[in-house]
């Protein structure tokens, strides 16, 4: 069991909602990649992932072999010759452990995908947008004075034009995800991301910045609990 890495990774820019977008698996059975996967940024070799399906595949017709099934015996056998090994053979050699392990902490900085994702979203410190359309009746207005953004015409709300900044907090085994956030801060050279983290079982911390699709600074200290060194 490792232990385990804080996160918390500020974006800020022009178009946040767009880097979201590219950071998330929706259609993943993992709710923590519905706001964060790491496969979406640096993808993991596709030879290795036919590896872990093939595992997994297998391990799922393995284990739906009853034990006091009478015929137990005869259908491991088939099993077994479907994927050319001994007969109970409980697990194939995945993926994971035939190199993307390896592959994980080279390319990922971390041996895991991203766990316990939790993200928050809030309007950033400039004003709106100079024009605003009104989702009603598409009528465009000049915001620039404004201190309610009401359609002067069906008085709907206008939709807040203002940029948001989003805080994403995970967790990482071992070590923070450094190579993820390099290249997600190259994908949108448009965009500042600022990293923060916490390790308490070795006992260090540190803090990164990318603007421009560049690492500004990167600061690692000791850390010895409640939060900032």
């Amino acid at each position: 069991m490792p232990n385990f890495c804080e996160n918390e990774l500020t974006i800020s820019g022009p178009d946040v909602e767009r880097v979201l977008a590219a950071m998330r698996d929706l259609e993943s059975d993992d709710p923590d990649e519905h706001i964060l996967d790491f496969d979406k940024i640096v993808p993991y070799p596709q030879e290795l992932k036919d590896l872990d399906q093939r595992n997994a595949e297998y391990q799922a017709k393995f284990f739906a072999i009853a034990k006091d099934d009478p015929s137990r015996d005869k259908k491991l056998k088939a099993l077994a010759d479907e994927y050319g090994v001994e007969p109970g053979t409980p697990w194939l050699k995945d993926g994971y452990n035939s190199g993307g392990y390896e592959w994980c902490i080279q390319n990922w900085s971390t041996k895991w995908n991203a766990c316990r994702v939790s993200l928050t979203k809030r309007p950033a410190n400039i004003p709106p947008a100079a024009i605003a359309t009104c989702a009603h009746c598409q009528i465009q207005h000049r915001t620039a004075g404004m201190t309610v953004l009401v359609c002067q015409k069906c008085g709907a709300p206008l939709p807040d034009t203002r940029p948001i900044v989003a805080l994403v907090e995970f967790e990482t085994a071992w070590s923070p995800p450094e190579a993820v956030i390099e290249k997600l801060a190259a994908m949108f050279p448009d965009h500042d991301f600022e990293l923060e983290y916490y390790e308490g079982g070795v006992g260090f911390c540190g803090q990164a910045r990318w603007v421009g699709g560049q690492e500004q600074y990167h600061n690692t200290s000791e850390y010895a609990g409640s939060r900032g060194g």
